[in-house]
């Protein structure tokens, strides 16, 4: 006997149709249950160093803690002077921004000795150190690698951050090194000021990953017609 002998060619159609479902939610979970769950496991584990915690909301994309809902958010140009140089204001953003972005990998002081980039190659930036900056340690270089990342390393880009967030960080990765950075090109600072003086930016409606992930499925689930239920004599 052949299953054809029970079921007609439709049914089997909708049959391989909702085992491909099925299929497609058991690859969603063994997904995480490759990357996220061995993430939450290392977080717990206690090595005895001080770890540094992510917070929510400011570590990215499939990370535990994940980011909250936000709603989109126009923001007017900027005054250059705000933001061009540093100020009590900006340094304490910055600072806070540092901790829960960057400290991960690069460490509290910026050494390059985070628990999160043990494994990494190449090592996290040691921002204290004056060799290896791959586009420069100006405050226009440093504003460059958080808008692009660096190619060819962990580093990604920052831009899900605001303009004037992004600077924030830059004045406190450059404070982090006692050393002469050296001065900034007249041009790039003047490129700068203009970016920040004369357009806004908008920052899009933003909702976790696991409610994201969640919405897809329901979504694929409603368009995928039911199988009939039939009773098999």
């Amino acid at each position: 006997m052949k299953i054809s002998d029970y079921l007609s060619h439709e049914e089997l159609k909708r049959l391989a149709s909702a085992l491909l479902v099925v299929l497609g939610f058991i690859a969603i979970a063994a997904f995480f249950g490759f990357t996220v769950v061995p993430g939450l496991r290392y977080q717990a584990h206690d090595s005895g160093e001080a770890l540094v915690q992510a917070v929510q909301g400011e570590t990215g994309w499939l990370d535990p803690t994940d980011y909250p809902v936000m709603v989109r958010e126009v923001i007017p140009p900027i005054d250059p002077r705000t933001v061009m140089t540093p100020n009590a204001t900006l340094m304490a953003r910055g600072r806070a921004l540092f901790a829960q972005t960057c400290a991960t990998c690069h460490g509290p002081e910026g050494k390059g000795d985070g628990p999160g980039g043990a494994g990494l190659n190449p090592k996290p930036r040691n921002f204290t150190a004056s060799a290896g900056w791959k586009n420069g340690t100006h405050l226009e270089d440093i504003y460059k690698t958080l808008e692009e990342g660096v190619k060819g390393s962990s580093m990604v880009s920052y831009n899900y951050l605001t303009k004037k967030d992004r600077m924030a960080l830059a004045h406190v990765v450059q404070s982090l090194g006692a050393f002469d950075h050296g001065a900034s090109d007249p041009k790039a600072i003047a490129s700068l000021e203009k970016l920040f003086a004369s357009a806004g930016e908008v920052i899009p409606n933003r909702i976790p990953v696991a409610r994201a992930v969640d919405v897809l499925c329901r979504e694929y689930a409603e368009t995928r017609p039911q199988p009939p239920t039939s009773t098999i004599r």
